[in-house]
């Protein structure tokens, strides 16, 4: 398991740490995040280390909306837990994964989530960088979670089903 400075490491699922960053404050939205721990997650080391970076970028952006998204970012790692590539679930939503899920009982949805690179090849792209991508990345199927917009909670999100392609199953192992 890895450790940095500015993150707390994962502690597993039967976690909870009541400790908040400095800039979170009693407000609705804060309490919204406060509200959906703890977030169970399932983590490859590789999503753990891009969802640091997405953190990152959204604080350096500042702002409520990035303030917020970030605040979700840092529950999310909070909360995960990161096995091992050989323990790591093959149905637990990762970057690169398609994942089919429904919002709220809306119509179903299927895309392929990705962190930076922008996926040309594939259509129904879903970047990780926002609230349903992070809300989703580290689900597994038939696991429901409360899907948080900028203005507070937008409903439920529960994921059918995640596919793989052969290229993410190396890229998950190296």
């Amino acid at each position: 398991m890895y450790c940095n400075r500015d993150t707390r490491g994962p502690v597993g699922f039967g976690g909870i740490i009541d400790e908040h960053e400095s800039n979170t404050q009693n407000t609705p939205q804060a309490g919204d995040i406060a509200a959906l721990r703890p977030i169970r997650s399932v983590l490859s080391s590789h999503d753990y280390w891009q969802l640091q970076e997405h953190r990152r970028r959204c604080n350096d952006l500042g702002g409520a909306l990035f303030g917020r998204l970030a605040q979700l970012i840092y529950a999310k790692m909070v909360d995960a837990h990161v096995p091992g590539t050989v323990d790591l679930p093959p149905n637990a939503v990762t970057g690169g994964s398609r994942v089919c899920f429904v919002v709220s009982g809306e119509r179903t949805q299927t895309r392929t989530l990705y962190h930076w690179g922008y996926p040309d090849r594939e259509r129904n792209r879903l970047p990780v960088g926002t609230f349903l991508g992070i809300t989703l990345i580290g689900m597994t199927e038939g696991q429901r979670a409360v899907l948080l917009d900028a203005e507070g909670i937008a409903g439920e999100v529960s994921v059918l089903a995640v596919h793989h392609r052969p290229e993410d199953d190396l890229a998950r192992h190296n």
